[in-house]
């Protein structure tokens, strides 16, 4: 789901958290002074780290699978193939984020994902995510277990 791009210019536009499904689930974060620079803005890859404790805690927390089952006893991985995002306001030190994550596509072995960070309702910076499942001991791509899947499409159809 690609929401809100300006049609002038193709660029995104940030959006509301009323504009989301209210089942949605959300991760509550503070930015803290370690993640910001001398100035007190977040500092970038502190906030790719964000994403991916999200992404972690979404997992075990409403997905009810538990991450790190799936990496360690399962031995499946989750590995990331594409990470980028887009930043419509700086986070600031002690600002407090709603990482709110939403499908845009499940394939065979892979996830697409977008992370709206909202501050006071308001996006922030939009994270991209795809991810790969993978065979820990090969390395190479398998098809989404089974009972991710389930979860994943149960999850995409009440946030759609």
């Amino acid at each position: 789901m690609d929401h809100n791009k300006n049609k002038s210019s193709d660029r995104l536009v940030p959006i509301s958290k009323k504009d989301l499904s209210k089942k949605c689930w959300g991760f509550k974060a503070t930015i803290r002074h370690g993640q910001c620079d001398p100035a007190g803005i977040a500092y970038t890859p502190k906030l790719f780290d964000l994403l991916n404790v999200t992404v972690e805690e979404w997992y075990s927390s409403c997905l009810g699978i538990n991450y790190y089952e799936i990496i360690g006893d399962r031995r499946t991985g989750l590995g990331y193939v594409k990470a980028s995002a887009d930043f419509f306001q700086p986070c600031f030190l002690g600002d407090e984020l709603e990482i709110c994550p939403m499908i845009n596509r499940i394939g065979t072995s892979s996830l697409s994902l977008n992370l709206h960070a909202f501050n006071n309702d308001v996006e922030r910076f939009r994270g991209h995510l795809i991810t790969v499942a993978t065979d820990l001991e090969s390395h190479k791509s398998i098809k989404l277990p089974h009972d991710i899947l389930e979860a994943l499409n149960a999850y995409k159809s009440n946030c759609d």
